[in-house]
């Protein structure tokens, strides 16, 4: 008798903690797809006041931003993440070392040497690089803010470990893309040059950054550990050189496609990219979640806490990626014919694109397991070699296939990457991560 009440308490716990899982991943999905919605919205604007020119060099200057932040950000917004879910660092809502002081001191003093440099190389990278001279005003105003853009990625990651996933969501996607659509608005409405909406970009995440630097101040501290700066580096440059990596491999194809196809089966791919790409918005917002949870259990040595609250984490996403994958899957002639009839020759490129979203759903969330259990280098490794995989399949691939070819090989990649991350958490961790029908 005592038994049976046992096991149905654990299973109402168990749907319990899924339903949290579920409402706060539910909550920074949402903002997420909101700040997606405002971030068209602030480009159709653009691209219609502007011109496609305007809004050429504007995507120019957020991928300059996108690289410097992930080389120059250190990986400390992840960083953060881990040794503040730890006791010895952050617990009960007080610092107990100092390592989040001295990750925004990392982060402003790199950020700055970026600054430095590309405030020196601006022209040249401008004229040299781009053959364009009105770039050079983008890239000054990138060279002055960039520090502004990275502290809010930095700041904007401690809110997860304070459980304030509401307030993340906000401050992460929403309030800075409405910011950014308000700013394109004056820009227009004054005559600005389209070199402002950069600088609009930038501030509307800085500000956020800064807010949020602010109420740091108001965090009680009892500081018993002094943490050195060569510690938080072993621990956040593997984080960096993994997702430096991931961010590359993601845009292998479309670079090498550039120099390859026409520019029309380019735009092909990209919006099937994307548009399979809608799954890993669910992937995200449940490791947003998920990520502090595994750190604090890692740290209390809690194994089969981590193998629980990851197969339920896998679960949710599977749950919902799969459907959306199936529409994108049945669909994609249908859906494709939304931006063209010339976008019909990319249905098999988007199904073969789902496919790899699909395994990457349903793998887990590997890449955060790996880097909140001490295994941060071994996922750096996997990463370089998924990056090699998927560039020297590019390369052979889409001469003979084109489009079809540079999915195959992200398909392929993708597939290795989960695989080896897979089996690496089984063999440290004892467990599977992946999907399974019952639990």
């Amino acid at each position: 008798m005592i038994t049976k009440i046992k096991n149905k308490a654990n299973k109402l716990l168990a749907i319990f903690d899924l339903e949290k899982l579920f409402v706060n991943s539910g909550n920074v999905f949402l903002r997420r797809v909101l700040g997606l919605v405002l971030s068209f919205l602030w480009i159709m604007l653009t691209t219609n006041l502007f011109g496609a020119e305007v809004f050429g060099l504007v995507s120019l200057g957020q991928m300059f931003i996108s690289f410097g932040a992930m080389f120059f950000g250190l990986g400390l917004d992840t960083a953060i993440v881990k040794l503040g879910s730890t006791h010895d660092h952050y617990f009960k809502g007080v610092l107990q070392s100092n390592f989040l002081k001295k990750s925004i001191i990392l982060t402003f003093v790199a950020s700055l040497i970026f600054g430095v440099l590309l405030y020196f190389f601006k022209d040249l990278i401008a004229i040299k690089v781009f053959n364009n001279q009105k770039f050079s005003n983008y890239l000054l105003f990138i060279s002055v803010f960039f520090f502004m853009f990275v502290l809010h990625k930095t700041t904007a990651s401690f809110l997860t470990v304070q459980e304030k996933f509401t307030k993340f969501g906000n401050y992460y996607f929403f309030f800075p893309n409405l910011l950014i659509l308000i700013c394109v608005l004056i820009a227009y409405q004054f005559k600005l040059p389209g070199y402002y909406i950069i600088l609009g970009f930038l501030l509307s995440y800085g500000i956020f950054g800064l807010i949020l630097l602010f109420s740091f101040f108001n965090i009680p501290l009892n500081i018993k550990k002094n943490i050195s700066y060569k510690s938080i580096l072993n621990l956040s440059m593997p984080m960096m050189i993994s997702a430096s990596f991931l961010f590359i491999s993601n845009w292998t194809d479309t670079f090498m496609l550039g120099a390859m196809v026409s520019k029309s089966e380019l735009g092909v791919y990209n919006v099937a990219f994307k548009l399979a790409s809608l799954a890993l918005v669910i992937i995200a917002s449940v490791n947003t979640v998920l990520a502090p949870k595994i750190a604090k259990l890692f740290t209390d040595n809690n194994i089969e806490g981590i193998k629980r609250e990851v197969q339920k984490a896998t679960k949710l996403i599977t749950w919902v990626a799969f459907p959306l994958v199936m529409i994108l899957i049945l669909f994609r002639t249908k859906i494709l014919l939304l931006f063209g009839d010339e976008f019909v020759i990319g249905s098999q490129t988007l199904f073969i694109i789902s496919l790899g979203m699909l395994f990457n759903a349903m793998s887990g969330s590997v890449g955060q397991v790996l880097n909140m259990t001490n295994n941060q280098k071994q996922f750096r490794n996997f990463t370089l070699i998924s990056a090699f995989i998927n560039v020297l399949l590019n390369f052979y691939l889409i001469k003979s296939l084109g489009i079809k070819g540079a999915a195959i090989a992200s398909l392929i990649s993708n597939v290795l990457l989960n695989t080896l991350c897979i089996i690496y958490i089984k063999k440290t961790l004892g467990f599977f991560s992946f999907f399974k029908f019952k639990y």
